[in-house]
């Protein structure tokens, strides 16, 4: 399970290579984390991604008018439960080939 913190400077994680990922290591990594507001993707204490605070909302979606408490919140609820996944063509046509298969049958006792 993924969870999701915004970058405020003030902890160390791991980088899942096992280096230190210090405030230090990730500013100079990720410049932008001091100008825009940046999310990090973790796993334990594991940073497995820095990411853009805005992007991330505009990726799942998140109403802007959500406090960024609330919309972290709702990325971490949508990351960790994500919708079931579309059925392929060939699903739908097995399917539906079943659906007239049993719709032509006979009815029993009539």
């Amino acid at each position: 399970m993924v969870r999701y913190e915004l970058f405020d400077g003030t902890k160390t994680y791991m980088f899942p290579n096992g280096a230190l990922a210090t405030p230090e290591t990730i500013r100079s990594q990720f410049p932008a984390v001091d100008t825009f507001p940046h999310l990090l993707e973790l796993n334990g204490n594991v940073v497995q991604a820095v990411m853009e605070f805005g992007a991330v909302k505009g990726i799942y979606q998140i109403d802007e008018s959500l406090s960024d408490e609330e919309a972290i919140a709702e990325i971490t609820y949508k990351a960790n439960n994500p919708p079931p996944p579309e059925p392929t063509a060939d699903e739908r046509i097995a399917a539906a080939l079943e659906y007239q298969n049993i719709m032509s049958m006979p009815d029993e006792g009539v």
